[in-house]
């Protein structure tokens, strides 16, 4: 995988125009350190593989090994991918030092592979017997080789490390190639400690080569592909977990279309009752803790999931509604902190490259989340532990980028000669944090950023808008699953179909992101919001009419273009009409208010679909999606936005 992934920033960064030359402009801190223990971790594995370690000492000489290179790429953390690749040779890391030296592959895994595990000989590897249980998750659980890889010639079982660090390769080679030699893009002497300056080197000259690419420059940038790859991984997991919760649900309660409309709200309604609150809080709290923050207590909700499973499926909602609750702290956290990261020139496109990191993990994710629902049977439980692993890799990619502070707004100067009294300053209202917030100050920051999305025509004409339209969109997401199974399915079963479903949906959501990245700087963001809307609508439509499988993945395809198309102009015109101390809360309102309407549509569709049949219901959401498409015509704000 390692390897995998240095050939792919290869081919990538010369596909960008990229030189070889580049590459020994490079300068890491500590090189020669960092040579030598790479070196020497190769070597150690391949004496490992062929038992030539002693049992008495081949524990300390992994330790010592993986610890120094894991400290050594975290030193050059500032490199982009480095601190992917020193995450991922840590996960590896824990994984053998756990089983006392030895890497471990699950037995179900080497068999889906095309291995005989029977046959498996290697002083390296142990082969993992039994189910997904306590004993499993002692020896590493989610960290030992689970991936099976049937690649002819080349199949291999694969590590989630092993995906993490070649990730992080791929990303610093690529980087390499395409640095601008004029421009320290690639320095890595910057630490934390180096604030806004260690951000601005990530910041290349943009006539210079590829770099005039919006999409390679952001290649560049430490600070913003660390946050990228970070929303990969989490959102992979997510998918994975969500397949699985899906029929999880559906098993226990018989395919009761209400049941996953309630589930799918109780993903949807916490932003409407906690999103507003958390906006006011994001803008007085450390944006990047609070995102590090979220995804640790998300790890942690999330490997419950399967445990609470086992002692009544209402409980599973409970922590479906705590993970989504959390996540209202997120996603404010990270639209707010990306301005921070990235030019203003680069804004739209790093909002499309951040859906396409989001929303493209459905393009592999539901299509693996389907097949891996199929292959676990009744262990569904190692699902939602490598989602929860997800999360905890996040969290250690966004704990090392540097984020400039913001600055926030205080009152007025006193007079020239008053004097300056420390009790009566009112500087300190916007820099207080967290719970010693007082409820009534919370509510007064929460008017605020109503009253200045309330004042921008552009942003609360395009809410309204959004918030009318999403109904349909809610309605496919609870009844897709029933929608599907509904379908010519030939020799798909249900699960795999489904998640074939959603990854038609990811293909729309690329392709859309891509192209819309591209061509940002000459979007008009209101017509493109109009056209995206009554577009979805459309497809709405189809998928309530078609019987055929084939049909509703094109369909579900458009449903994924239209859906970048208004969500990525809609989000940078947020970014880019509010003020930066403001930016969280305002933000949290607007996703209040749509995901309240989802919420709405995911608990009500379910019913609607029980009395009058799917397909109806989706036909009617389609039409009124597009009508609120339509409608934005008749808004001059939305027109010339």
């Amino acid at each position: 995988m390692p390897a995998f992934g240095v050939l792919l920033g290869l081919g990538l960064g010369m596909l960008a125009g990229g030189k070889l030359d580049n590459v020994m402009g490079v300068r890491l801190r500590w090189w020669p350190a960092v040579v030598l223990s790479a070196v020497a971790l190769i070597v150690l594995d391949a004496e490992l593989s062929a038992g030539a370690i002693g049992a008495g000492v081949r524990l300390w000489l992994v330790v010592a090994a993986y610890l120094a290179l894991t400290v050594l790429l975290l030193v050059n953390r500032s490199c982009p991918g480095l601190t992917a690749a020193a995450l991922g040779t840590a996960a590896n890391g824990i994984a053998i030092v756990a089983n006392g030296g030895w890497m471990p592959v699950w037995r179900p895994s080497l068999i889906a592979a095309g291995f005989d595990p029977n046959l498996v000989q290697s002083g390296f590897h142990r082969v993992l017997e039994g189910p997904v249980d306590a004993v499993f998750f002692a020896h590493g659980g989610p960290l030992v080789d689970i991936i099976p890889l049937p690649l002819p010639v080349f199949a291999a079982v694969a590590s989630v490390g092993d995906v993490v660090l070649a990730a992080g390769l791929a990303m610093f080679v690529f980087a390499a190639l395409v640095r601008a030699p004029a421009a320290d893009v690639l320095v890595g002497v910057a630490g934390a400690a180096a604030g806004a300056d260690a951000v601005a080197q990530t910041r290349p000259v943009h006539h210079l080569g590829p770099l005039g690419n919006p999409y390679v420059r952001l290649g560049t940038n430490g600070a913003f592909s660390a946050m990228w790859l970070a929303q990969v991984i989490s959102s992979l997991g997510d998918r994975l977990h969500q397949v699985a919760l899906v029929f999880l649900v559906a098993r226990a309660t018989n395919n009761s279309p209400l049941a996953l409309g309630l589930v799918f709200a109780a993903l949807t309604i916490p932003a409407t009752v906690v999103g507003p609150i958390a906006g006011a809080l994001v803008d007085r709290w450390d944006r990047k803790w609070t995102m590090v923050g979220s995804d640790l207590i998300r790890a942690g909700l999330v490997g419950l999931i399967p445990v609470a499973s086992g002692v009544n499926v209402a409980l599973v909602v409970v922590l479906v509604f705590a993970v989504a609750a959390v996540s209202s702290f997120f996603r404010p956290a990270r639209t707010a902190a990306l301005p921070q990261v990235v030019p203003d020139d680069d804004l739209i496109t790093a909002n499309s490259a951040m859906w396409i990191a989001d929303t493209g993990s459905d393009l592999a994710g539901y299509a693996l989340g389907g097949l891996f629902v199929a292959f676990l049977g009744s262990s569904l439980a190692l699902a939602f532990w490598v989602d929860g692993a997800s999360y905890l890799a996040s969290a250690t990619l966004v704990a090392a980028v540097v984020i400039p502070p913001v600055v926030r707004a205080t009152e007025p100067a006193t007079h020239a000669g008053a004097a300056s009294d420390p009790t009566t300053t009112t500087a300190a209202t916007t820099h207080r944090s967290g719970v010693v917030a007082s409820l009534t100050s919370i509510l007064a920051e929460m008017a605020e950023g109503w009253h200045i999305l309330r004042g921008d025509s552009a942003m609360l004409a395009t809410t309204i808008q959004a918030a009318v339209a999403e109904y349909g969109l809610g309605a496919l997401t609870a009844l897709s699953p029933l929608l599907v199974a509904s379908l010519a399915l030939g020799g798909l079963d249900a699960p795999a179909a489904y998640g074939f479903f959603e990854m038609a949906t990811g293909v729309g959501l690329v392709g859309g992101g891509i192209v819309l990245g591209a061509c940002a700087q000459r979007l008009p963001k209101g017509p493109a919001i109009i056209a995206a809307f009554t577009a979805a609508g459309a497809a709405l439509i189809g998928l309530g009419i078609t019987g055929d499988l084939r049909v509703a993945l094109i369909l579900a395809a458009a449903v994924g273009i239209a859906n970048v198309t208004f969500v990525v102009p809609s989000q940078t015109l947020f970014q880019q009409h509010t003020p930066s101390h403001a930016l969280g809360r305002v933000v949290a309102i607007r996703l209040a208010l749509v995901n309240g309407v989802l919420a709405l549509a995911m608990a009500t569709s379910g019913g609607l679909a029980q009395a009058f049949g799917t397909r109806p219901v989706l036909v009617g959401c389609g039409l009124l999606t597009a009508i609120a498409g339509l409608a934005g015509l008749a808004f001059r704000s939305i027109r010339r936005a």
